[in-house]
């Protein structure tokens, strides 16, 4: 009803401009388009007069009359009423309702379906929670946000990816494989000391536990060294079947399942680096490579590789977003 409204208001002054009783505005501002609290004020309320007072350089009421009397010739109103200072009260024909059903009935799903993206590709990427535990309240805010925006811009017609971005690499996996490793040991009756750092949710103990069902005490003896990287690519896939399988529950399903390993596996990171470095964009510093971010308005330069050679998440991140707009 209301994007109805603002197409005859915006007719309306359009026919105002074009025959100068409106000269001199160049442009129509945003039409807001309100219920009123009271039904005696209409079905719907605009204050298009009052911000059209300065550019015309008119009284609001006067300009509310002059508007209003073109409104009141479109076929859905029964009347227009101007009130107070220059409110436009409209009423719209009974008939209106029912004609507004029917549509409803015959679009069924399609109803509010529009071509406004014209097909522009749009990429939402949303949650993206690390592989290294359950989903919490948070990430389901953020697939309620992000599948309803990606649902909304499908419906305007653009052409939407869905994607989850799964940070499979780094630091944190690490901690993941030894975390579950030293709760299998505990298992098989070890005496174990869980540093500071580890995961001490009981779903370390749940993935240790499947582990131990399924491979028995196979990696009793295994190095640590050697042991972590095995429990750490068992835990992610079973901690990230586990968020598909609550996004599913959830309806949220997502057209990409992008992998930070791959972009290195695939040497996207590395080109990212040198690309940057052909274009100027980063130098050595302290044994550290640096991007020269502060050119663009950070605050300071952020670090890409560190002086031991370990790769920061910012240099992932700009492959990753490098290899979206190739995409």
């Amino acid at each position: 009803m209301k994007a109805r409204v603002r197409e005859i208001v915006t007719k309306a002054l359009e026919g105002l401009v074009k025959d100068g009783t409106f000269k001199g505005l160049e442009e129509i501002p945003g039409i807001i388009v309100e219920r009123p609290r009271q039904k005696d004020f209409g079905d719907v309320s605009t204050n298009i007069a009052m911000l059209l007072a300065r550019p015309l350089g008119k009284n609001p009421r006067q300009i509310a009359e002059e508007i209003s009397k073109r409104i009141s010739a479109a076929g859905e109103v029964e009347k227009c009423e101007v009130a107070g200072p220059g409110f436009i009260n409209i009423f719209l024909k009974p008939a209106y309702w029912p004609s507004r059903l029917k549509e409803i009935l015959e679009k069924g799903s399609k109803i509010g379906v529009l071509d406004l993206g014209g097909g522009q590709k749009v990429q939402v990427e949303f949650v993206s929670a690390n592989p290294t535990g359950p989903l919490h309240i948070g990430h389901g805010r953020g697939a309620a946000v992000g599948d309803s925006m990606a649902n909304i811009l499908k419906a305007a017609g653009f052409d939407v990816t869905k994607e989850f971005y799964i940070n499979d690499v780094g630091r944190q996996v690490e901690v993941l494989g030894r975390s579950v490793y030293l709760r299998y040991l505990e298992l098989l009756g070890q005496e174990i000391e869980m540093p500071e750092e580890s995961y001490m949710g009981a779903y370390i103990k749940d993935v240790a536990g499947e582990l131990l069902s399924e491979k028995g005490d196979a990696y009793l003896g295994t190095p640590e060294k050697e042991a972590v990287p095995i429990f750490r690519d068992f835990a992610k896939e079973k901690l990230l079947a586990r968020i598909k399988e609550d996004l599913k529950d959830f309806r949220v399903e997502f057209d990409v399942w992008y992998s930070e390993k791959s972009l290195h596996e695939n040497g996207l990171v590395a080109h990212a680096l040198e690309e940057l470095k052909e274009k100027g964009f980063s130098y050595e510093k302290d044994g550290a490579l640096w991007f020269r971010s502060s050119d663009f308005g950070d605050d300071k330069d952020r670090v890409l590789i560190k002086a031991d050679g370990a790769m920061t998440y910012f240099a992932s991140d700009i492959a990753y977003h490098k290899d979206k707009l190739d995409r």
